[in-house]
């Protein structure tokens, strides 16, 4: 099904322009990304609207994604162990965010443990995209610590239980993303950047 999506594709836009073996390869790059986003966020949507947590899906991917738009963090290696983590990491993870109430203790110490994990580790790359410019990773590491202090003021000014879980389990999410031992775990290099230096 993916292959037939990504060929069908490749026909149409070659219809439309010529494209060279590298556009092409970038293409297929993006277009296999494309796809499965959208097959994972459709088979959650419905996952989500079958548990009835369809409100915190939306509002954990909005959270975690902003998270991770400056944070990066580790990539599954393959389609399927993306799936066999990603999947039950969410729908989890939204069932957990409806049903359970943080204790004040437990938050802070996720609070002061993500601010932490961020300051030390973010952004965190990946051998694919290694962040190989000083200057983006500052200012990544900058950005990442801005949001998540926002996320910080936003729970405390909304006294919602639902937003308040949602912004700590996406902490939870990123800060081990980005951390080195779990790298480490799924034999996955660290600070890739530093090896690409090394070999320039």
């Amino acid at each position: 099904m993916k292959k037939k999506f990504i060929e069908s594709s490749l026909v149409l836009i070659k219809s439309k322009k010529s494209v060279d073996e590298l556009s092409e390869k970038k293409l297929r790059y993006g277009l296999e990304g494309f796809y499965n986003l959208a097959t994972k966020t459709i088979v959650m949507f419905l996952l989500s609207i079958c548990f009835d947590t369809l409100l915190e899906f939306f509002l954990l991917t909005i959270v975690y994604s902003t998270l991770r738009l400056y944070g990066f963090g580790l990539h599954m290696k393959t389609s399927l162990q993306c799936w066999f983590t990603t999947v039950p990491i969410y729908i989890g993870g939204c069932i957990l965010i409806k049903y359970t109430i943080f204790p004040y203790l437990l938050s802070v110490i996720i609070w002061t443990i993500g601010f932490l994990s961020f300051l030390f580790f973010a952004p965190a790359d990946t051998h694919a995209r290694p962040l190989i410019h000083k200057k983006k990773r500052i200012r990544a590491k900058i950005l990442s610590l801005c949001i998540l202090s926002s996320y910080f003021v936003l729970s405390f000014f909304i006294q919602n239980p639902v937003i308040h879980n949602v912004i700590l389990y996406a902490i939870i999410m990123e800060s081990i993303s980005i951390n080195p031992l779990v790298y480490r775990l799924l034999n996955m290099p660290f600070n890739n950047y530093k090896t690409y230096q090394t070999t320039v």
